[in-house]
């Protein structure tokens, strides 16, 4: 599947459903509980292929490291 244009990005709430099914989306009020939960849903996507897994995967590193 094509890669987005990065200028025209698509953003759904964590909390939602949408972040559940869809790979290539912008992540708004993400939370570090959400983002196991999303990475888990998102578990056999490779990170380079899923903005929602990449980005889950990102704020559980960032959230580690304070």
């Amino acid at each position: 599947m094509p890669q987005p244009d990065p200028i025209h990005r698509v953003f759904v709430q964590a909390d939602g459903m949408l972040a559940e099914a869809m790979c290539h989306v912008c992540l708004l009020e993400l939370t570090a509980r959400r983002a196991r939960e999303l990475r888990y849903i998102h578990r056999h996507h490779r990170p380079d292929d899923c903005l929602v897994h990449l980005e889950a995967a990102y704020l559980l590193l960032i959230e580690d490291d304070w």
